[in-house]
Order: C-alpha cells, then sequence, then structure tokens
C-alpha cells in the first residue's frame, strides 16, 4: 500500500486547544467586560469621560483575565472532542460556550428577583431553573455564533484592536487613581483623646433571648460579658419595628416621620437626603471642650451591611466604605470610582455572592478585614448582622446546639415565603412551631459569637479599651407569640430589643437601667459621651431638623429617674405608646393609624385594628387588653399619643399603602379574634362600656 504523495497535516496538540481558549476568554472577556461595564457606568452615574473610559477599560481588563482562566479550564476537558479541529474551529466552539456560559451567568443574576426569589442558592427548584437557563444561554450563544460569522471583517478587526486598547486606557486610569485618597483617621490633636465607635445592629434580635436580659436557654457569652463591663439598658423601644424606619431613628436621632424613611420602599418613602447621619456629622462635629470643629478626615468610617439595609437609602450617607452582602457589593471605597463602578459589575457581585456561600461570616470577614487593614486609625463602623433575620438558617454548628435531632417535621430552615404559607393557612404542629423557634434560637448565638470575633480582633490590637461598642436592634421577632410570625407588629416582641454600651473608665460596668429609652437616643448618646455637639439642624426652626433624642448620660448617672415619660412607636397599621417609667404601673396603648387621632378611641375606623390598652408590669406578654377595665388610662395616653402625633412632620395621611400593609391590617384582626373566617367579629368596645354596632368582617387574604 502505497501513502499519498501529500499526507494531510495532522491535527496540532492540547496546546492549540489551549491557545484557542486563551483567545476565546479574551474575545469573550472583552464583550462582557464591555457589556456589564456600560450597565454599571449608567446604574453609578459615573461622569467625565476620562473616568468611563477608564473603569471600562479595567473593566474589560477584569473580565479578560477571569475569562482567560475559566476558558483554559474548560478547555483541556474538551481537547478530545476539539483535537480534530483547526485552530480557527477550536476558537469558535470554545467561544460559543463561553458566550453561552456569560449568557448563563448573566440571566441567573437578572432573572433572581422573579425566579423563587428567598430561596437558597442550592435549592432543588433553583438548581431546576439553573439548568434551564444554561441550556437557554448555550442556544443563544449557537445562534448569535452564526450571527458572528457573517459579521463584515473589519468590524472583526476592529473589535480585536480595541481590546487592548482598553485594556491600556484601564491600566493608566487604575495608576492614576494611586494616592487619589487622603489617609482617615490618623490620630492628630483633635480626634487623639475621642473614641472609636463600633455599633453593631442584630437585625430582628428580641430582647428577651439574651443572657444578659434574663434569658437562660440561649448561651450569649459574649454579649453577656459586654454587658458586665458596661450598661444595659433593660426597656430599649424602637420607634418603628421594621428596618428602614428604625435604622434612620438610630443614625440620626429622628422618629421615622422626621428623618422620612417611612417605607421600605424608596418611592413610597419620603426620604429626606440632607439627614445628618452618625459618620456624616463626625465629618465636622463641633467639640464642646474647645470648640475646634473635626475634619473630613478625622475618621475612617465604614459600614458592613448585610440585609435588605442599603446604601440606597440614604442611611450610609457620610461612611467612607460600605459593604453590601445581601446585593453582592464587595467592599467599596466611595472616593474611588473605580471601586464604585466595580461593585456594580455582575461577576464581582457573583463573584462574593460566591464568597459568602463558602462563608456564614462574611460581613464580620469583611469587616474585620478592613478593621486589620487600618490597625492605629480613628474609626467609626457600623456593622449590621442577621442571622436572626428570616431565614433562619444556621450553620450546622450552631443548629445542633438549639435543635431537636429528633425532629422529623418539613421545617429545616425558614424563609419569608414560609411565613407567607404559614398565613395563607399552611398547618403547622407545636413541634414545627417550636422548630422555628429554635432555629432563630440558633442565630443568635451565631450572632453572639460574630461579634465575638470582632472583640476579639479589637483586643488583640490593643484597641477595645479606646472603642465605645454599642449592640442593639432594629426590631424584635415574633415568633409565634401572638400566632405572628417575624416584624412588623404591634407586640413588645417586636418593639423591645437590647442596648447595651461599653466603653472601659468612661461607663460604668454592670450599670442596670430600668426606665425605657428608645433608639433615638443613641446618636445624642455617642455625641455626649465623645463630648461633641449636636449637628447644627438639631437647632434649625425647620422641624425636619429637629432632634428628637436625648443623651442617656443623665440616666446612667443617676441624675434623673428617666429621659421622656413616654416612648412611641409606629408603622403604617398602628400608633403605640408606653409609659418609661422605671417603677410604678407601666401602661402601652395601641390605636389605628388613621388621620384623627382624638378620634381612634371612640371611633375607631372600620376593618383595622381595635384600640388595645395593655399593663406591661402586670402582663408583659400583652395578653389581656384592659382598654375597657380601665378607659381613663387610654385617655391619658392618647392625649400624648395624639400630641406626639401632631408635632411629626409629615402626617399620617401622607404616607402611601402598600400591598404588604393591606395584608398585615387583614391578619392582625384575625389574630387579635376580630375576624375568624368569614364569620361576624365580636363587638367593640369603647372606654366607657358602649358597644357600638358590628361591622362587617375584613376578608382574609
Amino acid at each position: 500500500m502505497s501513502l499519498p504523495a501529500n499526507p494531510p497535516a495532522r491535527p496540532a496538540g492540547i496546546a492549540t486547544t489551549l491557545r484557542a481558549g486563551l483567545n476565546a476568554g479574551l474575545m469573550n472577556g472583552g464583550l462582557f467586560g464591555l457589556a456589564d461595564g456600560v450597565v454599571a457606568g449608567l446604574a453609578t452615574g459615573q461622569r467625565g469621560a476620562g473616568a468611563w473610559l477608564g473603569c471600562l477599560g479595567l473593566a474589560v481588563l477584569t473580565y479578560g483575565v477571569v475569562w482567560v482562566v475559566v476558558m483554559l479550564a474548560v478547555a483541556l476537558p474538551l481537547h478530545p472532542w476539539l483535537r480534530a479541529k483547526p485552530l480557527y474551529g477550536r476558537f469558535q466552539k470554545l467561544l460559543t460556550v463561553a458566550v453561552g456560559l456569560g449568557l448563563f451567568l448573566e440571566l441567573y443574576w437578572w432573572t433572581r428577583p422573579y425566579l423563587y426569589s428567598g430561596r437558597a442558592a442550592f435549592d432543588p427548584r433553583r438548581l431546576m431553573v439553573a439548568a434551564g437557563l444554561l441550556l437557554v444561554g448555550l442556544g443563544l450563544a449557537f445562534a448569535i455564533a452564526r450571527l458572528a460569522r457573517m459579521l463584515p471583517r473589519f468590524v472583526k478587526l476592529a473589535g480585536t484592536i480595541a481590546v487592548p486598547l482598553l485594556w491600556v486606557a484601564g491600566a493608566m486610569y487604575l495608576v492614576s487613581l494611586r494616592g487619589a485618597s487622603q489617609a482617615r483617621g490618623e490620630l492628630n490633636p483633635r480626634n487623639r483623646d475621642l473614641p472609636n465607635v463600633l455599633l453593631v445592629v442584630c437585625d430582628a434580635l428580641r430582647a428577651d433571648m439574651l443572657g444578659c436580659y434574663r434569658n437562660t436557654r440561649v448561651k450569649t457569652p459574649v454579649l453577656d460579658e459586654l454587658a458586665g463591663g458596661g450598661v444595659v439598658f433593660e426597656n430599649a423601644i424602637v420607634t418603628a419595628p421594621f428596618t428602614w424606619a428604625s435604622f434612620g431613628s438610630i443614625l440620626t436621632g429622628k422618629y421615622p416621620r422626621r428623618h422620612g424613611l417611612v417605607k421600605m420602599e424608596a418611592s413610597l418613602a419620603m426620604r429626606r437626603d440632607n439627614n445628618v447621619t452618625l459618620p456624616w456629622h463626625l465629618k465636622s462635629a463641633v467639640r464642646e471642650q474647645d470648640q475646634l470643629s473635626l475634619a473630613e478626615q478625622d475618621f475612617l468610617s465604614g459600614t458592613f451591611m448585610t440585609g435588605t439595609l442599603s446604601h440606597g437609602s440614604g442611611l450610609a450617607k457620610g461612611f467612607d466604605v460600605y459593604y453590601e452582602a445581601l446585593v453582592g457589593h464587595d467592599i467599596v471605597d466611595t472616593a474611588s470610582p473605580w471601586s464604585v463602578f466595580r461593585s456594580k459589575l455582575v461577576l464581582s457581585i457573583l463573584r462574593d455572592k460566591l464568597a459568602q456561600s463558602f462563608d456564614a461570616s462574611r460581613v464580620i470577614t469583611v469587616a474585620r478585614g478592613w478593621l486589620d487593614e487600618h490597625p492605629s486609625q480613628r474609626f467609626v463602623a457600623m456593622v449590621h448582622l442577621y442571622s436572626t433575620h428570616t431565614p433562619y438558617d444556621p450553620p450546622a454548628h450552631f443548629r445542633e446546639q438549639y435543635c431537636d435531632p429528633n425532629y422529623k417535621g418539613p421545617v429545616h430552615s425558614f424563609y419569608a415565603s414560609d411565613r407567607q404559607q404559614i398565613e395563607d393557612g399552611y398547618p403547622i404542629s407545636d413541634a414545627d412551631k417550636q422548630q422555628i423557634r429554635n432555629l432563630y434560637e440558633a442565630g443568635v448565638a451565631q450572632a453572639d459569637a460574630m461579634i465575638g470575633e470582632l472583640l476579639a480582633d479589637l483586643q488583640a490590637h490593643g484597641r477595645l479599651d479606646e472603642t465605645l461598642v454599642i449592640v442593639t436592634a432594629d426590631h424584635g421577632e415574633e415568633l409565634g407569640d401572638h400566632g405572628l410570625w417575624e416584624h412588623n407588629w404591634p407586640f413588645q416582641t417586636n418593639q423591645l430589643v437590647p442596648l447595651i454600651m461599653a466603653w472601659p473608665g468612661h461607663l460604668p460596668a454592670g450599670k442596670r437601667i430600668a426606665a425605657g429609652v428608645q433608639s433615638i437616643d443613641i446618636l445624642p448618646t455617642i455625641l455626649d459621651l465623645m463630648r461633641l455637639k449636636l449637628p447644627r439642624e438639631a437647632s434649625e426652626p425647620d422641624p425636619l431638623g429637629h432632634i428628637d433624642g436625648s443623651s442617656l448620660l443623665p440616666l446612667v448617672r443617676d441624675e434623673v429617674k428617666s429621659v421622656r415619660p413616654f416612648a412611641f412607636c409606629e408603622n403604617q397599621n398602628f400608633l403605640a405608646i408606653q409609659d418609661t417609667a422605671a417603677e410604678g404601673p407601666r401602661y402601652k396603648l395601641v390605636v389605628a393609624a388613621g388621620d384623627d387621632c382624638a378620634q381612634s378611641l371612640s371611633h375607631p375606623p372600620e376593618g383595622v385594628m381595635p384600640p388595645q390598652l395593655y399593663r406591661l408590669d402586670e402582663d408583659p406578654l400583652e395578653r389581656k387588653n384592659i382598654l375597657a377595665e380601665e378607659p381613663q388610662q387610654a385617655e391619658r395616653l392618647l392625649a400624648a399619643l395624639c400630641a406626639w402625633d401632631a408635632s411629626m412632620p409629615i402626617a399620617q395621611h401622607q404616607i402611601l399603602d402598600s400591598t404588604r400593609d393591606t395584608i398585615d391590617a387583614r391578619l392582625l384582626l384575625k389574630v387579635l379574634g376580630y375576624v375568624e373566617g368569614q364569620q361576624t367579629p365580636p363587638p367593640k368596645r369603647t372606654p366607657t362600656g358602649q358597644s357600638p354596632p358590628s361591622n362587617p368582617p375584613a376578608q382574609n387574604r
């Protein structure tokens, strides 16, 4: 047998496949880097042609590096399938795979709010959706590849030239950013004698879950030790039982209808962009002792946020850096356009989300890393923890300590969507309810351990004694106590939160205060401890600028019995007032929110929660409505509540209802016994004991 005169060349080996993978990665990185870069630039409002070009170049460069690594890894197992093809054929196939994977990641990310939102990434339903999106992405990539072959040659050449030019532009821009941010927090005569401030807010943490609040089941050694070395406020009451409004009060010292964050939706909130937050004020606050003004660089400030709180709410105003776990924004330096730009890139978000899946304490990890990078600067940091908020899904180590190993029911975690199923009538047993509570308690222990990591780091660097540490919560949580779950309810389970303050040598150790205080008091207390004046807007005639809170130091020093006679809390459905006296009877009145506060007892609006009066010192669980028995107490509290309501610059009727408000109002009626299926509710009683005609029952959803 004779051989052909010119035998065909053998296909190139693995090196050619890797070369094809390299080219496919560079091309795909250019395509998706440019596309995501444009979206990120629009989302951040990037200004200036130089910044636009530089950030786009860095996006293309970043995506190129990542996709080269990915495609080299993909090329190796695909080599046996590709080895019969020439270089260009291998490149085309690998580019199609790369584009398909890129489209899958984009589709997965942008559809996440609509496809099984709130479910874990490895939930079987989420995995099935992901598999479907992968097939869609690969199908689209195949179609795009066929269309790309029809492009004119000069277009392909232009794209090949544009990518390296963008790399150069990005590299040059990155070099230009070096040294752009001045050193923050360096010690100087203005800040040397001031403390660092660490504010830890545990989302949805009930006060009665901590050992230092007399809980004997849940182990919270870190917070118990902190309380032993500081001040415990036994009756700390939030201004609103939901996140945005409550955080607004913590950071501004104002009630919600003064700072404007009256809703969890930006379109429904009435946010004031000129609210002065704690970190913002520390950039220019005036020292009382020498009248010196702090400078912008005197405090390094950072906030590390887990859940629904975000810089988009305006609550991160004044923080130099922020980290947002829920949306996947890695730590962002607000002074660096590239850092802000990068946080919006899908690749950056997915990378942080992947890191979170392997690190249950990601927020703490990032915060600790930031503190370790600045071991000697003055800082103010807010850390927002989420392990006590739905989903209750603690790591195995904490789960094993609190969950019954013999429990065989369906509850393995508890998401907001599970709560909605219960509200819709899904039957759960007592064992299921206990399992939900156990999961929550495990989250409390997890929060305690995470706070311990932060404090241990500060102790290791010799900084704990010069740091004012404050631990609190934005609201509590219902765990089936009144037939309700989660929060945004009028009961003490939602309104009473922990408040612990410790600063060795400046606050007494082991001090416990029974008088009622509020979250609006945190900002004035911090400033008083630092001997700094309140924000200037507090003295303005504009009612929006008034600071509602008071320093708690006179209370700590036993100079006063209480800082105010009443505490107020509200949402769109209710207004609540309670006595704050440490001794004697303590009453609480809850009425439906409405346009006419004065009529809320005698003529409550139809289809809303009837007035509720509780004596908290005798009935802390709020089981018995004593409105009919003690109408004079209700009238007393109502007069003070209406005066406060009238003093708020934003009226109740100016706040738009959301669908959730309507659902919650109906559910509250039902659990209070005023709606039972389609039955007629029992007659309401006025403070005089008269029974008005029954109203038609509200429809349960």
